[in-house]
């Protein structure tokens, strides 16, 4: 299973901390670096030894960040978390509060372990943040903006910021996210989810982005440009996917891709 064993820079202060495809259990992790260091998203338990790895080659130790904000709460994105709070227990998830019961609750369905044969491991109220549609929260040398977007999960965001002069979303698993399993759910609110987030893509595209990135695209195709979300926003329902099947994790670590992009 190839995951990133370097950081990937894709602009003057935005960085690739951790990304593996095919996707084992763990989410693509961002570093905004700045006065005000910022991850997004903080993938699997599993992860975190390769993340924090990743993170010391820019000398960035855990105890630098300032806050981790979470896209969604889904077990991919989110446990890593436990570990970076034994290390910086101060430390905060920033969460839209329609995904705290994910967190706070062992529903293997809702919280996706399901898919990973592992067992969630809750995280406590103390340990959250409120995030809300519309705020505008500090991050690097900047600020992010948070669009709910609501489908893949109650509680999904997406975070709309200015950096190195590119307009840049933050977009977890609303663009390019699946479907969770019929099994579990009643045909009426799986078919209303995917209703929902259709809407939510639509408010989207009306957004002024250049750049996005998302939660499982590898990094040869990072960035996403605008130009193809255009392309894929109309396809989305089209057609449901009905082999998902995440990967066996049997092969050893590799070193990030040769790409245009300036890894470290």
């Amino acid at each position: 299973m190839p995951r990133l064993t370097a950081p990937v820079q894709l602009s003057g202060h935005v960085y690739l901390v951790y990304s593996e495809f095919p996707h084992i259990d763990s989410g693509n992790v961002y570093f905004i670096a700045g006065t005000y260091p910022t991850l997004i998203d903080c993938g699997s338990q599993r992860g975190f030894p390769q993340l924090l790895s990743n993170l010391s080659h820019l000398g960035v130790r855990v105890s630098d960040l300032e806050q981790v904000i979470a896209t969604h709460g889904d077990y991919d994105h989110v446990q890593g978390f436990h570990e970076l709070h034994h290390l910086h227990p101060d430390l905060r998830l920033r969460l839209h509060c329609s995904d705290w019961p994910i967190v706070q609750e062992s529903d293997p369905y809702r919280n996706a372990s399901y898919l990973y044969r592992r067992p969630f491991v809750c995280l406590q109220e103390e340990q959250c943040l409120p995030l809300d549609d519309g705020d505008v929260i500090p991050a690097g040398d900047g600020r992010l903006t948070v669009h709910h977007a609501p489908g893949h999960t109650e509680g999904s965001v997406c975070l709309l910021g200015l950096f190195d002069g590119i307009g840049i979303l933050f977009a977890g698993d609303a663009i390019g996210g699946a479907m969770r399993t019929l099994d579990g759910a009643s045909l009426e609110i799986w078919a209303q989810a995917a209703a929902t987030w259709q809407q939510s893509l639509l408010r989207l595209m009306a957004l002024d982005f250049d750049w996005v990135l998302n939660g499982h695209e590898p990094v040869g195709s990072l960035p996403m440009y605008r130009s193809r979300i255009e392309r894929m926003a109309p396809m989305f329902g089209k057609m449901l996917n009905p082999w998902f099947l995440l990967e066996e994790d049997d092969t050893e670590a590799v070193s990030a891709p040769e790409t245009g992009y300036r890894g470290y």
